[in-house]
């Protein structure tokens, strides 16, 4: 089962300063490593949410992260325990789970049949040739192949068209606002 934590009201965390201080090395590394404050700042709202998911639902405060070969992070030397996180401009969320797991979240934006015939797989183009709505419903298709691809670990190496989430019973999809969160959580 996992716990999501999202959140729309950027303004309402402390200042960036504040949450990286409060947070372990390892978490500062990959917040600083973002050239743009703004994502700075949304990282470090994702880490402070991870944070207090870790305290209410394993209790531990003390945790680092490290990465596995294609990158995705998970908590070292607490087993059994798994996250994920995603932002974008006007939301964040963060999922842990005692699975493997991923999540994104995605504003709706312009649709584009050039990029959706290069990532989407067949059974997905015959969805978006069907809805009025083409720019929300790729909206929550990539959102969907995000929250895939990152459950898996393996990066876009694993590839776009590939994350086939008509054929996938693992992704739950909600709408907040403008934006889709989609969540992947391995069923074993």
């Amino acid at each position: 089962m996992y716990h999501l934590y999202f959140t729309s009201e950027l303004d309402g965390f402390p200042t960036t300063e504040e949450m990286l201080s409060s947070l372990p090395r390892t978490c500062r590394e990959r917040i600083e490593r973002y050239n743009i404050h703004d994502d700075r700042r949304r990282s470090a709202i994702c880490y402070t949410m991870l944070k207090k998911a870790l305290k209410e639902h394993f209790g531990t405060n003390d945790f680092e992260i490290s990465c596995k070969e294609h990158g995705k992070p998970f908590l070292s030397g607490i087993d059994g325990v798994y996250f994920n996180l995603s932002h974008c401009k006007n939301a964040c969320v963060c999922v842990v789970s005692d699975k493997e797991i991923g999540v994104d979240v995605q504003e709706v934006r312009e649709y584009s049949e050039k990029t959706a015939m290069k990532v989407c797989c067949e059974n997905e183009l015959a969805i978006l040739e069907k809805v009025a709505d083409k720019a929300e419903e790729f909206t929550k298709i990539w959102a969907m192949k995000e929250s895939l691809i990152k459950m898996h670990g393996d990066g876009f190496s694993y590839g776009l068209k590939n994350a086939d989430t008509t054929n996938s019973d693992c992704t739950v999809v909600s709408k907040e606002g403008d934006c889709f969160i989609a969540v992947s959580e391995k069923n074993t």
